[in-house]
């Protein structure tokens, strides 16, 4: 199978098939397509992702893509196959080149996400010297379920986003997740590409917070035909414990039902302590997957 390929960099052309690779491995596990072609492009259209030093293509003779992945600059390590096609030899050269485009970028990890019923997969990355990092929930809201807000303390507001809060929103959002994440930070460059400048973006559906008139948090949300995806999800520091996460998922949501989006989604894992937050808010936990790192050092 190894001779029958032949490898080169990916390009935006490549998208449909390579999505198609991602789809092929969630329908396994998930019982349904995760990503989408949205998703897809922001990663490999963004600024600070190389498409011919980033990304792996693996094709039969005739040009059918059977094998993709890329590194992103954060570390994030995807291997994506078609059926038939995930050998321990192609797998291992997709992994090998993203390991090695790490160190190269003189990361201290890379990382892969799993699904949790993945055993095998998980079982072959750790054996190759991964360990598990956290596990991550994909949870829901039905179209059915109330949405739970909360009244804010006096000086507290939650509007709409205009183009004006573009750079506070990236700060907000760069100081809450810098506190647990170990990936380099994302430049606003590539923040803004990720957000946006992604394709259909609708801005006007995000929501900020504001404390007399200062952005203090935000939620990005993206649409897609039957589901308003929250993508990020943040709050400064000193403004927590007043229920303006809450409030802020509860006016996004409603504005979401209100445009005919039935179901609200996003993700959340072990190291954020948020779990209990979005269960009160009515979500449920939809899927679980793993993360799994590698000390490149």
């Amino acid at each position: 199978m190894m001779s029958d390929v032949v490898a080169g960099p990916l390009s935006l052309d490549d998208i449909p098939d390579l999505l198609a690779l991602f789809h092929r491995y969630d329908r396994v596990y998930f019982g349904e397509p995760l990503m989408d072609a949205d998703d897809l492009e922001a990663e490999l259209a963004a600024p600070d992702l190389d498409l011919a030093a980033d990304t792996l293509g693996l094709r039969t003779p005739d040009g059918a893509l059977v094998a993709g992945g890329f590194l992103t600059p954060r570390g994030h390590l995807e291997a994506q196959f078609a059926e038939g096609w995930d050998s321990p030899e192609l797998l291992s050269r997709l992994v090998d080149f993203g390991e090695n485009r790490g160190r190269q970028r003189e990361l201290d990890v890379v990382f892969q996400f799993l699904a949790e019923a993945d055993t095998e997969g998980a079982a072959w990355l750790l054996d190759r010297g991964y360990r598990h990092g956290y596990t991550a929930w994909i949870m829901r809201l039905d179209p059915t379920t109330p949405i739970a807000g909360r009244e804010l303390p006096a000086g507290y507001a939650v509007r709409p986003f205009t183009l004006a809060d573009a750079e506070a929103v990236y700060n907000v959002v760069l100081d809450a997740f810098g506190e647990w994440e170990s990936s380099p930070q994302r430049s606003f460059a590539d923040w803004r590409a990720h957000i946006l400048d992604r394709p259909h973006v609708d801005p006007s559906a995000f929501r900020v917070a504001t404390h007399e008139g200062e952005v203090v948090g935000a939620a990005i949300v993206f649409d897609s035909a039957d589901e308003a995806w929250v993508a990020q999800l943040a709050v400064a520091k000193p403004h927590r414990g007043r229920g303006v996460a809450q409030q802020l998922l509860a006016e996004t949501y409603a504005a979401a039902r209100a445009r005919g989006i039935p179901h609200a989604g996003l993700s959340t894992d072990t190291r954020t302590g948020a779990l209990d937050l979005y269960r009160r808010l009515g979500m449920r936990v939809l899927f679980t997957l793993k993360n799994y790192e590698l000390p490149l050092g």
